[in-house]
């Protein structure tokens, strides 16, 4: 109502009335028998006219507590709407193009993992460890079309820390999923993606994955979002990600 447009229970509760009068009218021309003679047309009249201004009296009480429910519905919503938002996960990602020799250490440093990226499973085959020469000599293991390397950084820029990370290739397959545990606010977390291009591929190679990043928030609330990675052969380029959407179980 506040919205300048009555419910329709409203309409609906209007014409009961106006059909049940109308049916008590046509009624009131029969002869109702009863058991007590002294009840006449008069005294009918009386009744009915009573339980309809009853009826008509309860209209109010029903919007007031109708409008009541709404807006006690609109403010709960409205908080828990703010309580989440005041510890929502922002996940923004930044990356970097590698070229990877066996003595380049450097770029192995600080990472949650290394995975494969290809158009037939996407994101797979995840590869952990302490040591940077293990990821430099898993580099070097690799067959030869995983030429392009591509360190991406997943920073929490959100108010509150995001929990249960996992990262998937949502336009091919979003099962087994690549965990990366918790990222807290303003930490972040590195994942080496080794991308699969076609030996024989040319400059007009391109192929675009859509990376799926899930997480929780402290709330138990489970949020996507998408970043778009363009791929080349000899570069590749990540779009704009989209915003936290809450996943509804």
């Amino acid at each position: 109502m506040k919205k300048g447009k009555l419910p329709l229970w409203i309409f609906l509760y209007i014409l009961g009335i106006l059909l049940l009068a109308i049916v008590i009218n046509i009624a009131m021309g029969f002869s109702i028998p009863s058991a007590d003679k002294s009840l006449d047309g008069p005294s009918w009249l009386d009744f009915w006219g009573g339980y309809l201004g009853g009826a008509i009296g309860c209209l109010p009480a029903l919007a007031a507590l109708y409008d009541n429910r709404r807006e006690a519905r609109s403010q709960h919503e409205e908080s828990e709407k703010s309580r989440r938002l005041a510890a929502l996960p922002v996940i923004a990602c930044e990356d970097s193009f590698v070229r990877l020799y066996a003595a380049q250490l450097d770029a192995f440093f600080d990472l949650s993992g290394m995975v494969l990226l290809n158009q037939d499973k996407g994101l797979h085959e995840v590869f952990s460890s302490h040591d940077p020469g293990e990821y430099a000599e898993k580099a070097n293991q690799l067959d030869a079309s995983y030429s392009g390397f591509i360190c991406l950084t997943f920073h929490n820029i959100g108010h509150g820390p995001a929990l249960n990370v996992s990262v998937a290739c949502l336009n091919i397959s979003q099962d087994g999923a690549i965990p990366l545990n918790s990222i807290g606010s303003n930490e972040s977390k590195s994942l080496m993606l080794s991308v699969q291009i076609p030996p024989d591929a040319d400059e007009h190679y391109l192929v675009q994955y859509h990376i799926g990043i899930f997480f929780n928030d402290i709330f138990g609330n489970r949020y996507v979002q998408v970043q778009p990675l363009f791929c080349r052969k000899t570069k590749h380029s990540l779009e704009k990600i989209s915003v936290p959407e809450l996943i509804k179980e």
